[in-house]
């Protein structure tokens, strides 16, 4: 099983379909920037939504909201998405999720990882 790229016009669906599947998992978000420099946005905290917004005409953006413990979550926005990439883990998974964008590379860590049918077709 080697790297699995989720096509453009099927990521509005899959951040569904994440949602749906994996909302309460565990996630780890880290930021890669450009300059190879790593910051850490969550670590282990809840999902409650994964959503892409297609903008007219520039600027789409994947919006990850997660639990923080505190009143307001954490909302972490990439933005000019390029790729969504699921890199094989071990047991036929996938872990990390890779979105590669304009701005730097979001590393997504689930715990438990994503199942290989998380990768197929998108559900209506």
């Amino acid at each position: 099983m080697g790297i699995k790229e989720i096509r453009s016009q099927d990521w509005e669906v899959f951040c569904r379909k994440i949602t749906e599947l994996r909302k309460e998992a565990l996630l780890t978000v880290e930021v890669v920037r450009p300059d190879g420099r790593r910051d850490q946005i969550a670590r282990s905290v809840p999902l409650r939504n994964m959503s892409f917004e297609k903008m007219d005409g520039c600027s789409d953006q994947i919006l990850l909201d997660l639990e923080s413990g505190r009143e307001q979550p954490i909302t972490h926005a990439i933005v000019d998405p390029i790729h969504i990439l699921l890199r094989p883990s071990t047991n036929g998974s996938y872990n990390p999720m890779e979105i590669n964008a304009e701005s730097g590379t979001t590393l997504l860590t689930f715990q438990p990882a994503l199942r290989a049918d998380i990768a197929e077709g998108p559900r209506t």
